[in-house]
């Protein structure tokens, strides 16, 4: 018994892993989702167990939080297709017409779920008049958003290799096609410079190197231009009612405000959103006499292109340590947020930061500034190691693990 305990005390953790065959075995030679990128870069245990074990939870008989924002996420490709059938044109809509629409879109996704737990209990029964207000408020906001600038939605679902754009919108010129690219959320999520920078957060700049790709074949001649990428936040806000309506709807679009990173060209913020003065209502851009405020989320068309070529980089960068069978129980901390936040496994995969060897891989929060001098740093080094390998030289390893270990893998 002594034995056991001295042994448990002296317990380290050791590295875990498996040989590049089996992880070739397990996960085959497919490209893999934004999802699973994100999902190893958090924890490369969890994304073993999920992509490689394929452990499932048991299913229980209940209506939760992710069934709310799957159906709700149906229901808006309802009434987006109803309105492609109609006229294509969302600002064009009559209110009675929309409001039809919606009803219908909330039903005819609660059939296409197949979850007769919906209509199970009471508690239950009242989730459908809700989604149904917030699918109203979600629509109203989206088309005010459209209305406010000069882009038309071009598509919708878009499937690619790494996943699928809720939404492409376009604008043109006789040169140009502008690309904006929207991404539905139910929850509060914002987007964060260096949870993308480490690889938390890759899933809007893919889709806009996709959706640019996707904009050049169609449109042959014209160079297409990262516009923006964004979350809608789809809620129902809760603002004071006791002014005039006027004041009441920019509130509330305030509140629906688009969240993301802006091309932080003029003429580009113009055709996000026409009536741009102070802070606009649509799109995460304020002005002061200085230039833009602080809070803005811009970026300059050349800082654009670095980013989208980065998120290449760094693809590459988690796909190659994938397939080198990388599984070791060693989720990220960044301020607040953790891997085991959310995680399913986190009773089973063995973390604890009590026996040695189980620590966080703890990322610094870095504002966007620090993000793009780290990438345009992150090149320059690559340009010397490659003007040195002209030379004769070579990079060493130790070099790559620390610009590995930088960039918070």
């Amino acid at each position: 018994g002594i034995e056991r305990l001295v042994e448990a005390s002296c317990y380290r953790k050791q590295k875990d892993g498996v040989k590049p065959q089996t992880a070739k075995e397990l996960y085959g030679d497919n490209e893999p989702s934004v999802t699973r990128l994100e999902r190893f870069t958090a924890c490369a245990c969890a994304h073993f167990l999920t992509y490689g074990l394929r452990l499932r939870e048991r299913e229980e008989y209940e209506f939760a939080a992710v069934d709310f924002g799957n159906v709700f996420h149906r229901s808006l490709e309802h009434y987006a297709r109803k309105v492609e059938k109609e006229s294509g044109d969302w600002t064009a809509l009559p209110e009675e017409k929309q409001r039809q629409f919606v009803e219908e879109s909330v039903e005819e996704s609660i059939v296409d779920y197949s979850n007769t737990v919906l209509y199970s209990s009471a508690r239950n029964a009242y989730m459908i008049p809700r989604m149904k207000r917030m699918l109203t408020r979600t629509v109203w906001g989206l088309t005010r958003q459209l209305e406010r600038g000069e882009f038309k939605p071009e598509g919708y679902e878009v499937s690619f290799a790494s996943g699928k754009i809720d939404r492409i919108d376009i604008c043109e010129n006789k040169d140009e096609v502008y690309v904006k690219v929207l991404d539905y959320k139910t929850g509060a999520k914002a987007f964060d410079m260096a949870a993308f920078y480490y690889g938390l957060q890759l899933q809007l700049v893919v889709y806009m190197e996709e959706a640019l790709k996707l904009e050049e074949q169609k449109h042959p001649g014209k160079k297409a231009v990262p516009a923006g990428i964004f979350y809608y936040r789809m809620k129902d806000p809760v603002v004071d009612k006791e002014i005039d309506e006027e004041k009441l709807n920019e509130a509330i679009l305030k509140e629906l405000r688009l969240d993301g990173i802006v091309n932080g060209d003029d003429a580009v913020v113009r055709r996000l959103d026409k009536e741009f003065s102070g802070t606009s209502s649509v799109i995460p851009v304020a002005r002061t006499k200085a230039g833009y405020s602080k809070t803005s989320k811009t970026l300059s068309a050349e800082e654009f292109g670095e980013v989208l070529r980065y998120s290449g980089e760094k693809r590459k960068e988690l796909r190659r340590a994938m397939t080198e069978g990388e599984a070791d129980a060693a989720p990220y901390a960044m301020g607040q947020n953790t891997g085991c936040d959310f995680c399913r496994f986190r009773n089973i995969c063995g973390f604890d930061e009590r026996i040695e060897g189980y620590e966080y891989r703890k990322l610094a929060k870095l504002s966007q500034e620090e993000v793009i001098e780290r990438i345009e740093d992150r090149k320059s080094d690559k340009t010397s190691d490659e003007d040195s390998r002209m030379e004769g030289g070579a990079a060493g390893d130790g070099d790559n693990m620390d610009e590995r270990t930088r960039a918070g893998h």
